[in-house]
């Protein structure tokens, strides 16, 4: 491939990165504006009362508060799993999740901590540094947690893409390990909402 070719591929790649950028934010924005980003009976029922577009709406949200997270999993997972059991719960959390996980790595890695830190927010971003930079997270680190519930899977992978972990072995410790985690995260909160729910 021509040198001119490469950059032109590049800008397309680059434009391409930044419209999925703005798409989730804009998601992000419209899901906190209805309400659904910050209680789960409302995004229950909005999921619910989707019918067949119900898996894709779920999956694109899940894809957007895994790269923007404003909403914590222990209540964006369950409400998978309530909504469309336990099968196809796990695959419509899984494959966003998957994909968000990607995109978190992507960022970081093309675009480095000024992104990263705008994504985040002031709080999380040191957090995150302080991982990986001054208490030294390595390689077989980030794997092991890759397969703990409530592991922060998400600045974790920002965190990743910021460092000379190659790409391959990224992927693989994801591929591997987000199943175990998630369903351990899943079966787990859903059954304790299950249980709750009884209550009220």
């Amino acid at each position: 491939m021509s040198q001119s070719r490469q950059a032109r591929t590049q800008t397309i790649l680059n434009i391409l990165n930044i419209v999925g950028l703005l798409i989730t934010i804009a998601m992000v924005v419209w899901g906190i504006k209805i309400g659904i980003f910050t209680d789960k009976d409302k995004m229950l029922h909005f999921i619910n009362g989707l019918g067949v577009w119900g898996p894709s709406v779920f999956m694109l949200i899940q894809v957007a508060q895994t790269v923007i997270p404003v909403m914590p999993g222990a209540i964006t997972i369950p409400i998978g799993m309530l909504a469309f059991g336990p099968l196809w719960g796990m695959i419509y959390n899984l494959l966003p999740i998957y994909l968000g996980s990607f995109i978190n790595f992507w960022i970081s890695r093309l675009y480095g901590k000024p992104t990263v830190r705008a994504i985040l927010g002031e709080k999380s971003f040191n957090s995150m540094i302080n991982l990986f930079e001054k208490r030294h997270i390595g390689e077989r680190l980030f794997t092991f947690l890759m397969f703990i519930p409530f592991s922060p899977a998400d600045i974790l992978c920002y965190g990743a893409g910021l460092t000379n972990m190659k790409p391959r072995y990224f992927n693989y410790s994801l591929l591997f390990g987000k199943p175990v985690s998630l369903a351990f995260y899943a079966f787990g909160t859903t059954y304790l909402l299950e249980w709750l729910f009884q209550f009220l």
